[in-house]
């Protein structure tokens, strides 16, 4: 019962879309309808300037991280540190406060509803990283880097970092619950990405 009680918590923690307020307060526009209509940081980047994206990738990662950090503070268990975790993922790429709004699209554009519902989840992903493998952290944001920044393809920089990241952790040795967990943020990560396919951008 804790543990489904952790993973709603950080669901719902997950779920806030910082990028709402933010690009508002920042531009005055509604991110929800602007650009892409992604509530994440490369859309507030895009609609908002970099300040704003900035600040929502800083925003989006610590509500997995800070949960994270608080439930090992509290509980010292690793499996219910991952269960928010990958909680708070879920909630970013598929807010329940946005949910109700992305009714109104038909499911035949099935890829423009997916939008609607969430970030791509790639900021609070890299949270959970930098609390169970803070040595990945770098080198993921540099490879990212590359890709976004000389090659000029954001999408596939977040499908590298994020498809990395579990064998990367596998190799070094960490446990199970940690690999095993950052595993399941890529697929539920992936499943967001897969809506930019042919990944031009």
């Amino acid at each position: 019962m804790q543990l489904v009680l952790l993973g709603i918590l950080g669901y719902l923690i997950g779920g806030i879309p910082f990028a709402v307020p933010v690009v508002r307060l920042l531009s005055g526009h509604d991110v929800r309808s602007t650009g892409s209509g992604n509530v994440g940081a490369r859309n507030s980047l895009r609609v908002a300037g970099a300040g704003a994206g900035v600040l929502v990738l800083v925003l989006d990662a610590l509500k997995s991280a800070i949960p994270m950090l608080l439930t090992d503070a509290l509980f010292a268990n690793k499996l219910a540190v991952a269960v928010v975790g990958v909680a708070a993922v879920l909630g970013h790429c598929y807010s329940p406060y946005l949910l109700l709004r992305s009714f109104k699209t038909p499911w035949q554009h099935w890829r423009h509803w997916m939008l609607l519902v969430g970030g791509q989840g790639l900021a609070t992903g890299l949270g959970v990283i930098s609390v169970f493998t803070p040595i990945l952290a770098l080198p993921l944001l540099a490879v990212g880097a590359f890709f976004a920044l000389v090659l000029k393809r954001s999408s596939w920089a977040a499908l590298v970092m994020i498809s990395a990241a579990p064998i990367a952790a596998y190799l070094l040795g960490y446990g199970d619950v940690v690999w095993l967990s950052i595993a399941a943020c890529a697929i539920i990560i992936l499943t967001k990405l897969w809506q930019d396919y042919p990944f031009k951008d």
